[in-house]
């Protein structure tokens, strides 16, 4: 089909409805905030010099610590530029998708589309619910960027600039590693479209060749999510994930196959197995499966869609995308809500990191216990790190081996997070420091007084383990010991009542039982004994394993202890 009306005028139209599209969907991103990945990406590129950059990006070898210079770059210059402020990485991000958008245009009319299927593959590939990450997350810069060179270089190849197009493929591989199939795909070019001048891509081949020898080396003996299976059962894995994403059904994309073959038309063809082409190594990640991996072969369907729609009329074109793009935004909207929630706890933690750390910068070792729902060990540790840069800054998780080896520090600081209450914790201990005699877990942090037993903090209180102990001071007078504990409804339910038996240095205190749905207070008469530190054990007599799928086995819910002086 071809558009009566081609001139100049209409590839800006197109480009600018498609960026208007595309903005207004997904503005909600620029409410968004860093996750893991970025601020763990933020903290290691700071120190980075334009030298380390230069020689990754110059060197043949496969880089041990997968170091990208293109993609770490990005995060090296907007550190130094925009810092926390979140919304210019969004906004950099959005502006590299909508060039890509443009080189997808241009790629269907180098290819022989008219300007309605070559708007009709770019508004296909500037919004697919599948790639919601790479639009909202900054992490996704590197699929980004990798699809931004790998279109540069097919278009220079087309032209016949096959040699200046290894300079951008190149950088499409420094960038991330799913452009090692650039090669295939200008194979299949070549075998179904082109002029069957098959030394052009040797070059690419030999690239391709040479880091893919070396990927397969690091390979051998690994067995964690990286690794690369080579078998049936994991292509399968890969293929029923992917197959359920591209057409936002169950194994939809298996009708593409069927389309494959079907259809005469050689350009559709080609798009349909570039697609797949360019899927790379993803066939064999089965341990790595994200719908947004799939923006990198978007590119093989949008050419594909592009040439299906040179052969319908317009109203047929327009009719699916007035069913195409609501159901994505209808879908978007759902992850959005959950992205959007995830970024606020995200921003409140590093926020309230920030402020907790701005006027200390003698601290040189952290615990900390716990964080966001969305934000693993490294990106607690980054954010930490980024407010607290010293190279000899020590941290550790409160469950950790090295923890332990931090309690001894002159100086330690703690930082908890509540994620009921989404609130940081913190407290902070000089050597010699004494005992208190109580703890309450909503105001108080001294975890460097916890002995095993022990989980993170949770809505003003902390679960015990079956058995857990503490290290508090026994003042002068002394002569009971309380403690609160949280029975909430759905404990109540599935285990009737908390029995907890206190030892002091091992003596029993005798055994309270809590039995009302409520925060309930307990107390312990507490024999004579002299001042001084002691060991407080707390014995949950029937332990809880909650029918939610929580595979702790959990105690009480203290929400605080200690002892008592009578007068």
């Amino acid at each position: 089909m071809r558009f009566s009306r081609d001139a100049r005028i209409w590839p800006v139209v197109i480009a600018l409805c498609v960026a208007a599209l595309f903005l207004i969907a997904n503005r909600g991103a620029y409410r968004g905030y860093f996750n893991d990945d970025d601020l763990d990406n933020l903290v290691q590129t700071r120190r980075a010099s334009g030298e380390t950059f230069l020689l990754a990006l110059e060197d043949p070898r496969l880089n041990r610590s997968n170091f990208r210079p293109i993609g770490h770059g990005y995060y090296k210059l907007m550190g130094m530029w925009a810092g926390l402020k979140y919304k210019p990485y969004v906004g950099v991000l959005h502006g590299v998708h909508l060039l890509n958008v443009v080189l997808v245009m241009l790629l269907l009319r180098r290819l022989g589309a008219g300007w309605i299927g070559a708007g009709a593959g770019a508004l296909l590939f500037a919004f697919h619910i599948a790639c919601f990450d790479g639009y909202w997350k900054p992490m996704f810069i590197f699929d980004v960027l990798c699809a931004t060179f790998l279109l540069l270089a097919v278009l220079l190849y087309l032209r016949g600039h096959w040699l200046l197009a290894l300079i951008p493929y190149w950088l499409a591989y420094k960038t991330k590693e799913p452009a090692i199939a650039l090669p295939a795909v200008l194979l299949a070019w070549e075998w179904m479209l082109g002029e069957k001048r098959w030394k052009r891509v040797l070059p690419y081949a030999l690239i391709a060749a040479s880091f893919g020898v070396q990927a397969m080396l690091k390979n051998q003996g690994t067995n964690d999510e990286y690794t690369l299976r080579f078998t049936g059962a994991a292509v399968l894995k890969t293929f029923g994930f992917y197959s359920s994403q591209i057409l936002l059904a169950p194994y939809a994309g298996a009708l593409l196959v069927a389309l494959g073959i079907w259809t005469k038309d050689r350009r559709v063809r080609f798009g349909l197995l570039a697609l797949a082409l360019l899927m790379g190594p993803m066939w064999f990640l089965p341990g790595r499966l994200f719908a947004v991996y799939l923006y990198i072969p978007l590119i093989g369907l949008a050419v594909a869609a592009g040439f299906l729609a040179e052969q319908l009329k317009t109203w047929q074109v327009a009719l699916f995308f007035a069913l195409w793009l609501p159901v994505n935004y209808l879908l978007l909207r759902q992850q959005r809500a959950v992205a959007l929630t995830v970024a606020m706890e995200n921003q409140l933690y590093v926020e309230a990191v920030g402020k907790a750390l701005a006027g200390d910068r003698d601290v040189r070792a952290i615990l900390y216990d716990g964080g966001p729902v969305g934000m693993r060990e490294w990106g607690i540790e980054a954010t930490m790190r980024w407010f607290q840069p010293a190279e000899e800054l020590r941290l550790a998780g409160l469950d950790s081996a090295e923890a332990r080896g931090l309690m001894d520090r002159e100086y330690l600081a703690v930082m908890s997070w509540d994620r009921a209450r989404r609130k940081l914790v913190t407290a902070r201990r000089h050597a010699g420091d004494a005992a208190p005699a109580s703890i309450t877990m909503a105001t108080g942090n001294p975890v460097w007084l916890f002995g095993e037993g022990w989980y993170p903090l949770e809505s003003g209180f902390r679960w015990t383990k079956a058995e857990a102990k503490v290290r508090l001071r026994r003042p002068e007078g002394a002569r009971q010991f309380t403690a609160r504990v949280n029975l909430g409804p759905v404990q109540k339910r599935e285990q009737g009542q908390v029995e907890l038996e206190v030892l002091v240095d091992g003596k029993s205190l005798g055994t309270r039982v809590f039995s009302d749905v409520c925060w309930c207070d307990q107390v312990w008469a507490l024999p004579a004994g002299t001042a001084g530190d002691v060991e407080v054990t707390l014995r949950s007599l029937k332990p809880y394993q909650p029918s939610n799928g929580d595979p702790r086995t959990l105690g009480a819910a203290v929400a605080s202890l200690g002892f008592v002086a009578v007068p």
